[in-house]
């Protein structure tokens, strides 16, 4: 997993955000979710303890841990290199990168019951291999939230 570091990215200020359009609960997952990654890029950053703590903070005892089980179930099947944008960094973490992009259109699937969908993300998220533990903790994590709005329908959407 690679991140941007916060005091040399270059990316500047903040213009266009690429978060335009998500929901709550996507950016919620995403900031865990960012805070896990970044403990594997940086472990004396220890990002996981903000990930866990932000996690049940925000989305209970019960629920919070499941994004992480989703990025652990992620990691046991991708064998290159995840990337990641900087949580803390304003410029970075107003970004998406292709990868976080994959896993979010994969959490967006699974939430809307798009089961193709999110199968074919997990894919290209995954490498080629196998799917079933990313997909399986998605839906339980899914499952414990409330349920996925229809409206805007760009929250419908896949993210490009």
């Amino acid at each position: 997993m690679s991140g941007a570091e916060h005091d040399r990215c270059g990316r500047g200020p903040v213009g266009q955000s690429d978060l335009t359009g998500l929901g709550q609960s996507d950016l919620v997952v995403l900031m865990i979710a960012r805070y896990f990654f970044q403990s594997f890029a940086h472990p004396g950053g220890e990002g996981w303890v903000r990930a866990i703590s932000g996690a049940e903070q925000v989305m209970g005892r019960e629920t919070g841990p499941r994004v992480v089980c989703a990025v652990q179930a992620m990691r046991q099947s991708r064998h290159n290199p995840f990337h990641f944008s900087n949580p803390d960094c304003p410029g970075c973490a107003s970004r998406l990168c292709g990868h976080e992009r994959l896993f979010l259109n994969s959490f967006r699937a699974v939430r809307r019951g798009r089961m193709a969908d999110a199968e074919a993300h997990a894919m290209l998220l995954c490498e080629g291999n196998p799917t079933e533990g990313l997909l399986a903790a998605m839906g339980d994590l899914c499952a414990a939230l409330p349920s996925a709005p229809l409206r805007p329908s760009v929250e419908r959407q896949a993210l490009h």
